[in-house]
């Protein structure tokens, strides 16, 4: 049931570009690790999620741009080029499971558009090294929901909604009834995070939009309690060409945020190989690990670390393990191991080896009274010392010697 609303409400078009499609802004970012666990080892999501990436001199911030519904990337291109002209900043778009390159490898849903959103978002911070606070989102049409989503969650510097819903059931109602919506799980409850958005937030709702009523953006507005914008054309409906005129958006965010923001001598820049084909470099990477894991379970110096559970004697052609007692160094008569005739008891080894000790010191020139030398020495000594002490010696008294 789930999936077929997911079907009704994120209707994906055909696809209308490709992988040669302009060349120079499509690149492909990795699935990250930590965010989408499951599919970084899976060779069906190996190309990466695609995007269209338009620098700007010297521009050190970054739209993340969520599209709408309905279009994808290809569609989108014309309006995201016009957006880094008219404001000067780099623009990250980022295409959606079910959408553009992405169709048939993997469905929409509201987990879906939320995972490569973050996973670009992620990608901004890690990979290009852009700070918080030169990141705005932009969202447009269902597009207001994953960027809220972020918004809510961490501290940009700005936000961006044009036609933006309260929820997607709410946005249901004036399409469907009221009585079909109560059946329908909630998706992209806007209208419950809007209130934890802390970064400069700019509302733009066509006042002939009838898809998704001005009274969403309404909603949205009075909900937020950052520094807010509310604009409403009285000619814009929902799909409406923002740059058709420039009161709709290029004006009120220029005005609002102060675009073009900072500039820099080095401003971010997008990695080569993330133009090339991904593919080819998962399955190097793969093979590379799996090349890895063969030479450590296939080297015998493996098995020769040094900390052997068991050592072996040579017995015949054969190798045998040797038990060796682990608490007890005497033989055991009830335990296998040398034949009893061969035994040594700890007792006798101890007397054994007393007597070389005692063999030695005979043996050694020198050593032989050894034990009255030092009987003497000690008399000696104690002699020396009382006769000191009857002469009144200051250091014998003393202690000293």
């Amino acid at each position: 049931m789930s999936w077929m609303i997911d079907k009704l409400v994120f209707p994906a078009p055909t696809p209308t570009y490709g992988k040669d499609a302009f060349k120079k802004h499509l690149c492909f970012i990795p699935w990250n690790e930590a965010v989408s666990p499951d599919r970084v080892d899976d060779e069906r999501f190996a190309d990466g999620i695609p995007c269209v990436w338009l620098p700007a001199p010297r521009a050190a911030g970054v739209i993340l741009f969520c599209h709408g519904n309905a279009e994808d990337l290809g569609m989108c291109f014309p309006f995201v080029r016009h957006m880094r002209d008219q404001f000067k900043m780099n623009v990250l778009a980022v295409e959606y499971p079910g959408y553009g390159l992405l169709h048939g490898i993997s469905t929409s849903s509201e987990a879906a558009l939320k995972e490569v959103a973050l996973t670009a978002f992620r990608f901004i911070l890690d990979e290009l090294k852009v700070a918080y606070e030169q990141i705005i989102l932009f969202g447009r049409s269902v597009g207001s929901g994953p960027t809220v989503y972020l918004a809510s969650r961490f501290p940009v510097g700005g936000l961006i909604l044009v036609a933006a819903f309260a929820s997607v059931r709410e946005a249901a109602k004036s399409l469907i009834g009221n009585f079909v919506t109560h059946v329908l799980d909630d998706r992209f409850p806007n209208i419950a995070l809007i209130g934890n958005v802390s970064c400069p937030t700019l509302f733009i709702h066509g006042e002939k939009d009838s898809l998704v009523p001005p009274a969403h953006s309404v909603a949205l507005f009075k909900q937020c309690r950052s520094r807010k914008l509310l604009i409403t054309p009285p000619g814009m409906e929902h799909n409406t060409n923002l740059f058709t005129d420039a009161q709709y958006l290029a004006v009120p965010a220029i005005n609002f945020f102060g675009l073009p923001g900072y500039q820099q001598e080095t401003p971010p820049q997008m990695p080569a190989r993330y133009f090339e084909d991904q593919k080819a470099v998962f399955l190097m990477r793969k093979a590379s690990r799996r090349k890895q894991r063969g030479e450590t379970e296939s080297n015998p110096w493996f098995y020769l670390c040094g900390c052997p559970t068991s050592r072996v004697r040579r017995d015949g052609d054969a190798l045998q393990p040797i038990d060796r007692p682990q608490s007890q160094m005497e033989w055991d008569p009830d335990r296998p191991g040398l034949p009893e005739d061969q035994a040594i008891s700890g007792s006798e080894i101890a007397a054994r080896r007393n007597a070389a000790h005692d063999a030695l010191e005979q043996k050694v020139p020198g050593l032989d009274g050894l034990a009255g030398w030092k009987e003497a020495g000690e008399s000696r000594s104690k002699e020396f010392r009382e006769e000191m002490i009857l002469n009144n010696d200051p250091l014998a008294v003393n202690g000293g010697y």
